[in-house]
């Protein structure tokens, strides 16, 4: 029952740290339920799938699923090309014997360990202690959401991040962090979604650069804190005066 029901994915990428390498893995077993679907299709779907795949063979019924994914990541008409070069068929070798090798999971191991504690210098310069967050140890931990809703209640209560939500651009976090400290986020919640986040890769850069982020974070809601405290009926909120750090320049957007 599960080998038939199960698409295995794999990415050496992230685990050795080769995005630009786009190296990855899809299996499926021989007998396997999509083809089994792809096969009871009525006589009208199978007919535009077979218009979609008779370049590669004479017979589209007879192409496999997997075979069908190979020739859609060459938009099918270029599917002579697709596979892996030789470089990259070596490269996969390679780190494919080094896992082998490493028996013990030490490099897993120290890479959690380096990604951790880059995740908790961030978060501190914030002021946001993990110490009670519960850590999943299958987690990879390579990039970090920065919701500033969130962010905001945990720091200063609910009605600031209510407060928050209405009066802050949700652009703002992204451009203003860019403009003032030199620190580029993607957006947290994907392109053209209206909510005040970022996305924080946790692999490119030293634990110094994260508490760097995290002082440019929290200066930024402390602006905040200012506008809510002259605008608002509320009691006041203390005001941490954080200073926005300097020399940050490099780009934290997620490789």
């Amino acid at each position: 029952m599960c080998p038939k029901n199960t698409i295995l994915v794999y990415s050496y990428s992230k685990y050795f740290g080769a995005t630009g390498w786009r190296l990855g893995v899809i299996g499926v077993h021989r007998d396997n339920v999509i083809d089994a679907q792809i096969a009871a299709l009525d006589n009208e779907k199978r007919a535009a799938l077979g218009q979609r795949y008779q370049s590669i063979l004479a017979e589209p019924d007879l192409l496999k699923f997997i075979n069908r994914l190979v020739a859609d990541s060459r938009s099918v008409a270029l599917n002579h090309t697709a596979g892996l070069s030789t470089p990259q068929q070596v490269q996969m070798v390679l780190f494919s014997l080094f896992a082998l090798m490493d028996r013990s999971d030490s490099y897993k191991m120290a890479v959690k360990r380096l990604i951790r504690h880059r995740k908790r210098a961030l978060y501190r310069a914030m002021g946001i202690g993990l110490e009670h967050d519960k850590e999943d140890s299958n987690s990879v931990n390579y990039y970090t959401i920065l919701d500033l809703e969130e962010i905001g209640e945990r720091i200063h209560g609910r009605k600031f991040a209510d407060w928050l939500l209405t009066h802050m651009d949700v652009t703002e976090l992204l451009f203003q962090l860019a403009k003032d400290a030199h620190v580029v986020l993607l957006p947290g919640r994907g392109f053209g979604v209206r909510h005040p986040s970022g996305r924080v890769s946790l692999a490119n850069l030293n634990e110094a650069d994260y508490k760097s982020i995290g002082q440019a974070i929290r200066a930024l809601i402390e602006k905040y804190v200012e506008r809510f405290n002259t605008e608002t009926s509320e009691e006041p909120l203390p005001n941490s005066k954080v200073a926005l750090p300097r020399g940050v320049s490099r780009s934290c957007e997620l490789p």
